[in-house]
């Protein structure tokens, strides 16, 4: 890509930044909204540090006060409205510096854009992630489409291609390999507000975090209330490699398959064959194991940039402050 088309796509990620923060207030940015979620102020700070760390330093620490304030696994979430992090106002003038610096080294960076990429990708996974703090905060709505579509459809078995070797796909994502897999069918539709409310007063289960409309798509869901409502439903959640081989092979007949709330899928977090990590271990590898377990297919917080058919999000499956949803599968 040229210097300008990279400009953009660092613009664009900028620009969601700003749309959501600007409106608000200095004590809302530095509020700690709860213990799962950084205050705001903190992840306006760090998109400046991380893309300060690796377009202007080449991901080299040099020890500058912030590689410790703003490193993800140096302090939890919890914790990071203790630090002596940046004021807001101090905090716009940092990412405003490193963006000024980023764009004058453009044509240096564009022989290899893999990083600029990344950048922008971290930057609008962070929107989602302020936005769901301030949906915690009760400051954001998401305006569910609503859910139309009946039945399930029949994903034929066979091969095909999981992941991606695209330019700016992350480790995770690759490399692009075959996998064979069995027929198994998937609801065309996400699960409802109101077909998860049968399913909590017939089994006394945890209500949803947010109340909507009955025919919008239940959100808030945790893995293992996912997989309580499609055993419920007699079904189950679909394995990653299910999930992905649907939206490529009969996507255009799923609902809301992408851009709506990520669906849970029953797969643990890991790479795939032939993994290896790039450019640093902690994005991906170190979260590998039984611990977490996969999303897919996006929400209505996330950019169309991040939202691919390959993309894979992970989380603690007790996790429920996420967009999250459910769309069942079963066997034939």
């Amino acid at each position: 890509m040229s210097p300008t088309e990279l400009a953009a796509v660092l613009e664009h990620a900028r620009r969601r930044t700003e749309t959501l923060l600007d409106p608000l207030p200095d004590e809302q940015l530095t509020r700690q909204v709860s213990t799962l979620q950084s205050p705001l102020v903190w992840d306006l700070a760090h998109i400046g540090y991380f893309e300060e760390l690796w377009l202007l330093r080449n991901g080299n620490v040099n020890g500058n006060g912030l590689d410790d304030l703003y490193d993800s696994f140096a302090h939890g979430r919890a914790e990071r409205g203790t630090l002596p992090i940046l004021s807001p106002d101090d905090a716009r003038a940092y990412v405003s510096e490193v963006r000024r610096k980023v764009l004058e080294r453009l044509p240096e960076l564009a022989g290899d854009d893999f990083l600029v990429g990344m950048v922008a990708q971290h930057e609008l996974q962070h929107v989602e992630t302020m936005t769901q703090t301030l949906a915690l905060a009760g400051l954001a709505d998401s305006g569910l489409p609503r859910v139309t579509a009946r039945g399930d459809v029949l994903v034929p078995g066979g091969q095909f291609t999981l992941g991606s070797d695209d330019r700016w796909a992350y480790d995770n994502e690759r490399p692009a390999h075959v996998v064979d897999l069995p027929p198994f069918r998937i609801d065309r539709a996400l699960a409802t507000n109101a077909e998860y409310a049968a399913f909590v007063e017939a089994e006394g289960a945890a209500a949803s975090l947010r109340a909507g409309r009955e025919d919008e798509p239940v959100e808030h869901i945790s893995f293992h209330e996912a997989e309580a409502y499609a055993s419920w439903a007699g079904k189950r959640l679909p394995t990653e490699p299910e999930w992905e081989k649907a939206v490529k092979s009969v996507g255009k007949e799923l609902e809301h398959a992408q851009g709506a709330v990520w669906q849970w899928t029953s797969t643990f977090f890991g790479g795939y064959p032939r993994f290896r990590a790039y450019p640093y271990k902690e994005y991906s590898e170190v979260f590998f194991g039984d611990e977490y377990r996969v999303l897919r297919g996006g929400s209505w917080a996330t950019d169309p940039l991040v939202a691919r058919p390959t993309f894979r999000n992970w989380d603690l499956p007790q996790r429920r402050q996420i967009f999250a949803g459910i769309r069942c599968a079963s066997d034939v």
